[in-house]
Parts: structure tokens; sequence; C-alpha cells
């Protein structure tokens, strides 16, 4: 009874402030009929939050582009912003860029093979611990069976839906940071191993990103796509793809936690050769295409060779 006091108190408080950045979703489910108030655009409500506020800072180091996050945190026109570079030493940090191969919806099944070969000639240059983010559960598991099935000596770990606290501290476990072996683990894009986890040092080699990190198609992202196509022109920007280049960053962003740190990251997408996506990439980072498998191992290799001053 407490906890469904709250859930009906929390619904009409946000029913006291509803107004045009809200919507109503209904959804039946069986005999049941389930309302949801989803605010579209928190801006408004942030902005008057803040006005209580003496100040405000918001930080982090995936706020990419800066103008969205300005926009969708409620920041007034003469809010001051600080971009600063990143404090790691760049020869440490490999970046290498796939863009031959089409992770779209629609070619997955034909391109799973160029992703299961892409991520093994990745992670066979260099002896460690790898992450591989994938857009979702059903896309990670369509590349892991054929990668497992062409090379079952690699030890791998997978992400599973709804992974206890238990649970997710025995996958970050198997991240030992001396490994003589290959370990690769598969997990989800945006998930509880995309951000807020620091494996230091060899815990983590490289990370390979398969996908530009767009939120699934569904009810609410399309409202929010509407509701900013008619703002702001920015439909498709505000719903799929800002968000989706936070999640990359956030995942690319596990490989170098120190500045003694050296690791890899691979981006895989036809899209990362556009222009629309380059511009939204770190300026720091010093993207090398890789235009086949054998072009990859090489310039791995290159990297890992180097003498680290």
């Amino acid at each position: 009874m407490l906890e469904l006091f709250f859930a009906i108190s929390g619904f009409l408080k946000v029913a006291d402030q509803y107004d045009n950045s809200y919507t109503t979703c209904y959804e039946k489910i069986d005999k049941n009929l389930k309302i949801k108030l989803f605010c579209i655009d928190p801006s408004g409500h942030l902005n008057q939050a803040l006005k209580r506020c003496r100040a405000a800072i918001f930080f982090s180091a995936t706020m990419t582009p800066i103008t969205y996050f300005k926009t969708i945190l409620g920041c007034d026109n003469h809010a001051d912003q600080l971009i600063l570079p990143s404090p790691f030493p760049p020869q440490n940090f490999g970046i290498f860029v796939s863009d031959t191969v089409s992770t779209l919806y629609r070619h997955r099944h034909r391109t799973k093979s160029e992703v299961a070969k892409a991520i093994l000639t990745f992670v066979k240059q260099h002896q460690g611990n790898y992450l591989m983010f994938f857009p979702s559960y059903e896309y990670m598991m369509m590349v892991y069976n054929l990668f497992q099935a062409e090379c079952s000596q690699i030890d791998t770990i997978v992400q599973r839906p709804g992974m206890s606290e238990s649970e997710r501290d025995a996958f970050l476990e198997r991240f030992a940071q001396e490994n003589s072996e290959l370990l690769v683990g598969f997990a989800v894009m945006g998930g509880i191993f995309g951000e807020g986890i620091d494996l230091v040092g060899e815990r983590l080699s490289g990370a390979a990103i398969i996908g530009v990190g767009l939120p699934a198609i569904s009810l609410e992202n399309d409202l929010i796509r509407e509701y900013f196509a008619q703002d702001l022109n920015a439909g498709f920007e505000f719903a799929y793809l800002y968000p989706g280049i936070n999640r990359v960053l956030q995942a690319a962003g596990r490989v170098i936690r120190t500045e003694d740190d050296r690791g890899v990251v691979l981006l895989i997408d036809q899209r990362y050769a556009t222009a629309r996506y380059r511009s939204l990439l770190p300026k720091h980072w010093r993207p090398i295409r890789s235009k086949n498998e054998h072009r990859l191992a090489e310039d791995l290799q290159m990297f890992w060779n180097q003498t680290v001053v």
C-alpha cells in the first residue's frame, strides 16, 4: 500500500504541472489501461528550477553537442560554457573506423558476418580484455553466436537482461588486471556497462562500438521527434541522433580512464564516413580509417608496437 501511495502521489504531482510540454500516452494491457504522463520537453520545468538557484553547474565528458544539452537542460541564452581539452596523451588512444559495413536494421542479417570478422581482427592484434557494444540485445546475440561459432577458443562473456548486482560484479571481476589471454565481453550501449564503470589500466584494452547508438524507434521517441521538428526543425537530431552519439561517447570513454592507460576503440558503421556523424566526434580524436580487415590489422599492430614515451 505504501508503494502504491507514493506512485499515485507522484502521478498527481506531475498532473498538477501538466502543460504543453507533456502528452498523455495510453496503453491497453489485457483488461487493464495504463496511462503515462510523458514529458517531451523538460527544458521549461528545469529552467524554472534553475531560477530558484543562485548558480548551477552541469558537467560531463560527453555533453556533445553542447547546444543540444543547453537547450534540453533549460539553460538561459546567457549561460556560460567551458570546453576543456582531454587531459590524456593522444598517442595512448587509438581510434579506428570501419566505415564500409552497414549496421542498419534492415542490413544486419546480411552484414553480421562482416561485423564478427571485424571484431575478431580487432581483438587478435593484442592480448587483453575487450568490450563489444551493440545497440540492442537481439543484434548483440546475432553477432555473438556467429563469433563464438567461428572462434570458440576465445573466452567470452555476455551481458544478460535484468542482471542482478552480484551478476554485474561477477561480470566486471572477469576483467582482471593481468590477463595473458583474450577476454571478449559483449554488452549493450546505454546499459549498465556502457557508462559509469572504471576498468583502469590493463583491465580494458579496447572497445568496439557497433552502430551509431540510435535509440530504438518507439512511441515516446517519435513524440520527441515530432515536437522538436515543429519547434526547432531538429526532430531526428533531438530524438535519435544526439542521444545516440552520447551513447557512443559513453562507451568509448570506458577505455582511457587515467594518464597511463593505453587502449583502442573501433567504430563500425558506414555512417561514420559522413560529415554529419564525424562532426559530432570529439575534436581530440584522431580516427584512422581502415578499409578492410588487413588494413585494420596493420594499423592496430602499428599502434600496439609503438614506443610510449
